[in-house]
């Protein structure tokens, strides 16, 4: 699930497909905008919206305590994943 979290999360944030978006939220919303903008903040947000969706479980504790510690997780192996994919777009000169 991180991996989904990571592409997704970059795909909104760096590619030129949601760069019209992106724009559009700067004169809308700033506090949207900043969060679009931002590949690793984004992570978090689709992390917590994932796991209640799919609702994957890491620990075997109680289940609001599951659900955070599950999401967070997620979101920072996908943090990794993200930097990864910002490393290898900025090698390949896109």
């Amino acid at each position: 699930m991180s991996l989904a979290v990571a592409s997704i999360a970059f795909t909104i944030s760096e590619t030129k497909l949601f760069e019209p978006v992106r724009k559009w939220f700067d004169k809308k919303s700033k506090f949207i905008y900043s969060l679009l903008s931002c590949g690793y903040c984004l992570g978090y947000w689709l992390s917590f919206i994932l796991t209640a969706i799919y609702n994957p479980k890491i620990f075997n504790l109680y289940w609001p305590i599951d659900y955070f510690l599950t999401a967070i997780v997620i979101a920072w192996l996908a943090g990794f994943q993200w930097i990864l994919m910002c490393w290898l777009m900025k090698k390949s000169g896109k």
